[in-house]
């Protein structure tokens, strides 16, 4: 498998202890379709390996992020809503007695 991007580094901020995905980046999309295209390509650069339970095992975590803007215009001014929708999905076991709780 060709990867597009390589993986993402994840840091520690040295003064404020927050972490954050060294090289992350921001897509502006406008539609839905821009949306399913970015989505395909994430899944594209996933890494896999067969486990004993899955030949197609998933050994990356994936983060999507989608940010919505809404612009309303009236007459007398304009308005933005915004919306933050995350979708995680973490590599690894279901069954991992850790997650069984």
């Amino acid at each position: 498998m060709n990867k597009i991007f390589p993986g993402l580094t994840v840091r520690q901020h040295p003064t404020s202890g927050s972490f954050y995905a060294q090289g992350l980046r921001t897509i502006p999309v406008g539609s839905y379709n821009d949306i399913e295209r970015r989505i395909n390509d994430g899944t594209a650069n996933r890494t896999i390996a067969a486990t004993n339970m899955n030949t197609t095992s998933s050994r990356a975590h994936t983060v999507v992020t989608i940010y919505f803007d809404q612009f309303i215009k009236n007459a007398e001014r304009e308005t933005k809503k915004m919306s933050v929708i995350n979708l995680i999905d973490l590599a690894g076991k279901i069954s991992d007695s850790r997650f069984l709780n």
